[in-house]
């Protein structure tokens, strides 16, 4: 008799849209987890997005606890954070250990929280892995939301500590039109910021520069600060991307790097005067 063939396992295929909401999946090379790209919209991931919207460094929503956050979406008063702006004093009322006072504590802060910055509306989006730094960055950067919006990924790459990872996270959010329609409620809901001073013009704008070695008359932290605050972007690594390498005492590997990519090599004289020049 002969023996069952054993069966073959079937091949896994990834799916490319959230079986959840539709949004496109992200799957970076190298992980072996893929996420959801519909941050604002996907109701997998409804609490969590709005407690992060409503944190103190993002929203400042004061008393959107996780208990009331549970409640409202357990409710379905809040499906998404652009309903929080739509809750009524009754609606919070109702809910468990909240009385009138506690709920037009909270119709208060939300119109408190109305008035903010671009950063920090751009933290509250909850983008992957774009925090603080990176949101202030792209604030200063660009000045406006809709430019952020349609800037490509090679773009996104010009501003201060963003790289082709990053680039991508932001690029694939706004891509998703779930996501767009979220931002358009909020903004409707009277979400606004003071006008931003940008940095994209700046002089050294859309310069990628690694700094290497030592340097006598600054520290290198420090040099950092005065190419960022020129508009350039300062990198880790060298790559085709890289407009000039700054090479100080000991400068390793990295002015190597730069003589076979044939990209422009500072070294510290060079670079005092090229910050004289601004």
């Amino acid at each position: 008799m002969q023996g069952k063939r054993p069966k073959t396992a079937r091949p896994f295929h990834m799916p490319k849209q959230c079986p959840v909401c539709g949004s496109d999946v992200e799957r970076m090379e190298g992980e072996a987890v893929a996420r959801c790209s519909g941050g604002l919209f996907c109701p997998a991931q409804q609490i969590q997005a709005i407690l992060h919207f409503a944190s103190r460094l993002a929203m400042d929503i004061e008393g959107m606890g996780d208990k009331l956050v549970e409640q409202l979406v357990e409710t379905g008063y809040v499906k998404s954070v652009a309903d929080l702006y739509l809750l009524t004093q009754d609606q919070l009322a109702s809910l468990e250990r909240m009385g009138e006072k506690s709920a037009g504590n909270i119709i208060q802060a939300l119109g408190k929280s109305k008035q903010t910055t671009l950063k920090r509306f751009l933290y509250a989006l909850g983008i992957r892995e774009v925090g603080e730094a990176t949101s202030r960055n792209l604030a200063q950067y660009y000045g406006n939301l809709d430019a952020i919006k349609m800037a490509t990924r090679e773009e996104l790459e010009n501003v201060t500590d963003i790289g082709p990872v990053v680039a991508r996270h932001i690029s694939t959010f706004f891509a998703q039109s779930h996501n767009n329609e979220i931002i358009k409620r909020l903004l409707a809901a009277g979400i606004t910021w003071p006008e931003v001073e940008t940095s994209g013009a700046k002089p050294l704008a859309g310069k990628t520069f690694v700094i290497t070695g030592t340097l006598d008359s600054m520290k290198r932290e420090a040099a950092k600060e005065r190419l960022q605050a020129l508009g350039a972007k300062v990198s880790g690594s060298v790559s085709k991307k890289t407009d000039y390498v700054i090479a100080g005492n000991d400068p390793g590997g990295k002015a190597d790097e730069a003589r076979k990519l044939n990209v422009e090599i500072l070294d510290e004289k060079a670079f005092l005067a090229l910050l004289k020049k601004y």
